[in-house]
Parts: C-alpha cells; sequence; structure tokens
C-alpha cells in the first residue's frame, strides 16, 4: 500500500514557433520565446539565491518576496527580520548585531566574543548555527553534549565548548550521569581521589 506521494511544479519556459506573415526580413516563420504555465500560478521566480528581492523590507522565502518579518516575530536564518533588527535566539529583535550571542554563524571567527561558539541549535535551525556562550562553573554540560562538532562547509570547526575556558565538564555525584562545568585544578583534584 502506498502511504504518499510527493508533486514537484516546475516551470518550463519553452520556445514555441510562432507564424508571422511577412516580416522584414522577409522570413515566414520567426522564433519567439514564450512562457507555457505547467502548474496554475506557476510562471516564474520573483526571487533565489541569485537574485534578491527589489523591495528592501522584503524578503526571499521559497522563490518569493514576502514581507520582512516584525520585532519578536519567529524566525530561523537571516534576512528574515526587518530592517535594524536580529534574528536572535529565533525571534527578531532590535540592537543587536550578527556576532553577539544567539546570531547566525557560518564558522567560529563570524562570532564576536571569545567565550561564545558557532554550534547547531536544533530548536532554532537544525540546518544553521548560532553563536552560543559556553557555559560558567557549575551549570550543567552533559551527559548530553550541546556543543559537538559541527562540519560546515566539508571542514571541521574548531572545537569550542561546553564550558569556558579554564573549566573542564566533570561527572559529578554518585547516583545517574551528571556532568558541570569545574575548575581544572579542582576537577583533576577530584580525579585524583
Amino acid at each position: 500500500m502506498r502511504t504518499g506521494y510527493v508533486a514537484a511544479f516546475f516551470v518550463l519556459f519553452v520556445a514555441v514557433n510562432s507564424e508571422e506573415n511577412g516580416n522584414e526580413n522577409g522570413n515566414m516563420y520567426d522564433t519567439k520565446l514564450s512562457k507555457r504555465v505547467i502548474s496554475p500560478g506557476y510562471y516564474s521566480q520573483e526571487c533565489n539565491a541569485h537574485k534578491t528581492c527589489k523591495d528592501p523590507i522584503k524578503y526571499c522565502h521559497m522563490f518569493l518576496c514576502v514581507d520582512c518579518l516584525k520585532e519578536n516575530v519567529a524566525c530561523t536564518q537571516n534576512g528574515q527580520c526587518c530592517p535594524g533588527s536580529e534574528c536572535v535566539y529565533g525571534r527578531c529583535r532590535t540592537g543587536m548585531s550578527s556576532g553577539q550571542a544567539g546570531t547566525f554563524c557560518d564558522r567560529q571567527s563570524d562570532c564576536k566574543d571569545q567565550d561564545l561558539c558557532c554550534v547547531r541549535e536544533p530548536s532554532i535551525n537544525p540546518a544553521i548555527s548560532i553563536c552560543k556562550p559556553a557555559l560558567d562553573e557549575h551549570q550543567t554540560c552533559g551527559p548530553y553534549n550541546q556543543y559537538r562538532t559541527v562540519y560546515i562547509g566539508g571542514t571541521v570547526q574548531p572545537a569550542c565548548g561546553p564550558c569556558k575556558q579554564g573549566l573542564t565538564c566533570k561527572q559529578v555525584g554518585i547516583f545517574g550521569v551528571h556532568q558541570v562545568c569545574l575548575p581544572e585544578a579542582a576537577a583533576a583534584a577530584a580525579a585524583g581521589k
């Protein structure tokens, strides 16, 4: 039994021979380019990765130019928020700039502070990384490592996090697995006991 079908709509531009009676070249037939619609409502792309929207308060969404997102509206990638706003932790915020905590990044060098890591945050966008602050002393860093290695553009980004510099993620407690960020000296002393 088939559970579902995926339909794809494509726009084809077809060269059609159109008959003209006596043009200036003396030809009876002249080739003109005309558009044929394969699916109702689909004629051409307003925008794409190489063609931006002409109106500065619009962004490209699925090949259509749509209105930008206002402050505090959910966003999932760069360029969706209105001018003067930035997508921060999945919401459009004013007064922020790229490279700050919660903004999107392509590589570690995009994050402005040395305590920020360019890592994936699936709850915001599973395909695009954000600048995420490293954890302070006594903050939970495991058992699940949210600062895992990220492969961007075929290269491995330098290791970052989960704890700030001078801290290490160490298991504490007797029952269950619980890891917190501790100073490296304290973690080494605890391991030696």
